[in-house]
């Protein structure tokens, strides 16, 4: 979360966060974002996301936070397995892509590593809450010329491809 701090002493002019973050300072939404199950492209065509989620290996970040589609499946009394472990989130794609399995992506990473490894998407089963990234202004960024060229410019690269 940004502080004060963040914005005066180190001279930040925005800062992109979750909107599930906090901030007493003006914000705005760059983009929506949602989960989905990303499935190495070998998996049977015709399982759905429900049929992957408790067969498969899952190949997850090795952090200590559990993620909230995680919790959503075992609400759902689904069961899964991790299969494998990574240190690299953007490693995660590439490992399902070879070694097999399944992973929980933001959609719009799952659409561009899917331009790089042989992958498949299929929706998440289960209602969450949206994966919306806000930028935080600086409040006392001055020069709006400046922040409507940023503001353009962060738009337009968090449009889809």
């Amino acid at each position: 979360m940004p502080s004060e701090a963040t914005f005066a002493d180190q001279g930040v002019d925005v800062v992109l966060i979750s909107a599930r973050h906090s901030s007493p300072h003006p914000r705005e939404r760059l983009y929506d974002d949602r989960c989905v199950v990303v499935a190495s492209a070998d998996t049977p065509p015709e399982a759905g996301a429900l049929d992957l989620l408790p067969t498969q290996p899952h190949v997850v970040v090795d952090t200590e936070r559990r993620v909230l589609p995680c919790s959503a499946l075992e609400d759902e009394g689904i069961p899964y397995r991790v299969g494998q472990l990574s240190s690299d989130h953007l490693l995660v794609p590439f490992l399902v892509a070879r070694a097999g399995g399944v992973a929980l992506r933001r959609h719009r990473v799952a659409v561009t590593m899917r331009t790089l490894a042989a992958l498949r998407i299929e929706e998440f089963p289960f209602p969450l809450p949206g994966l919306g990234i806000d930028m935080v202004w600086n409040p006392r960024l001055s020069d709006q010329y400046f922040a409507e060229w940023l503001r353009a410019l962060l738009f337009d690269a968090a449009e889809p491809s």
